[in-house]
């Protein structure tokens, strides 16, 4: 593997054309099934550095530095690299600079290092520079959820939709910091990030809702925020959680009468979700909020159990039938003193 030290050194070359040249036939050893790729993971310290700089470099150079690096943090030793304030700025600023041409593979690489909880940690607490167009926030994270929303119809960047960044928010809600991010009014806005991304678990693009409906579900572990995110004047969250999982069945108008506004009268071309898995998320989801008193309660209240049971009559996927059944169980069972102390508990870290 002579040649390919070499390659990793004409990476800090003074000459362009070298460097090109370099980046060129590396991005081939970056690939998990290369002959190159433990050898490119093992020297990452000597790796990552010179190829976000190359990044800044020539569109064409740019593009395969990237692409070498979204390759190479599949592995967490890599991303460890990359693991510090600097250079996770760095990747920041990619995604949020206007017009930037490897903002979404930067997305990639942001999701695959927020596999690491040192990095959630400090992307939560990231502060960057002024970004005009996107907000006035100086927090990382508020910029982010911004742009995310921009890129759906590219707003902000005609070569963005900035989807992977959905992922981002998913892995990061694993830890309490940042569901406290998503569940907290932001003081550039007043308004609940949460609500910001919600709205997207329809939208035509499976990593976009994908990784809302985890976010979603993931903000659900904080029992303590269930009247918040039920609440139809506040976070109004029930809503988006059930429209990827309702159908064109009839259902009796009297139920429909009880049921949230938005999941009322959806017509006969209504779809569901059509992977198993988000179903499932979503399932997982509903199981949490029904682990309150409250959110048992406010089930029941908007009648949810008709779209519970349309959803298990079309299901095929055992998963998505033992959640459902699951949600059923707690929402029509007995409620007693000892099922409804669990009001006020809070979920531990996960």
């Amino acid at each position: 593997m002579e040649q390919l030290d070499e390659l990793i050194g004409f990476l800090s070359s003074p000459r362009p054309d070298v460097r090109q040249l370099a980046v060129t036939y590396l991005v081939g050893f970056s690939h998990p099934t290369s002959d190159g790729f433990e050898r490119l993971v093992s020297q990452a310290g000597q790796v990552v550095k010179p190829l976000l700089v190359l990044c800044h470099e020539a569109p064409a150079v740019a593009k395969k530095a990237m692409d070498t690096l979204v390759n190479l943090s599949t592995e967490l030793a890599v991303c460890r690299e990359l693991a510090n304030e600097d250079m996770l700025g760095m990747v920041v600023r990619m995604i949020t600079s206007p017009g930037c041409y490897i903002a979404d593979p930067a997305c990639m690489l942001l999701s695959n290092l927020t596999k690491l909880d040192d990095v959630c940690i400090q992307l939560c607490a990231l502060r960057m520079g002024p970004t005009p167009g996107i907000c006035d926030s100086p927090m990382a994270l508020d910029q982010l959820t911004d742009v995310f929303v921009m890129g759906m119809e590219r707003k902000y960047n005609k070569n963005a939709t900035f989807a992977c960044l959905a992922n981002v928010f998913s892995n990061i809600t694993n830890h309490d910091i940042g569901r406290r991010y998503f569940l907290e009014r932001t003081a550039y806005d007043g308004r609940l990030p949460i609500t910001k991304i919600m709205v997207f678990s329809e939208c035509d693009d499976v990593v976009r809702r994908g990784g809302v409906d985890a976010t979603m579900k993931n903000v659900c572990f904080a029992k303590d925020k269930h009247r918040e995110l039920l609440d139809p004047d506040k976070t109004n969250m029930l809503p988006y959680i059930l429209l990827p999982l309702c159908g064109p069945e009839d259902i009796d108008a009297e139920d429909v009468e009880k049921m949230p506004d938005e999941v009322q009268f959806l017509g006969a071309d209504k779809k569901r979700e059509p992977s198993a898995a988000l179903r499932a998320t979503l399932l997982e989801a509903i199981n949490l909020l029904c682990s309150t008193h409250y959110g048992r309660e406010t089930m029941r209240a908007k009648c949810i159990y008709p779209i519970l049971r349309e959803q298990h009559k079309a299901e095929t996927n055992e998963t998505c039938l033992e959640l459902n059944e699951r949600a059923v169980r707690l929402i029509i069972g007995d409620e007693s003193a000892e099922t409804i102390s669990d009001a006020d508990a809070t979920f531990e870290d996960v």
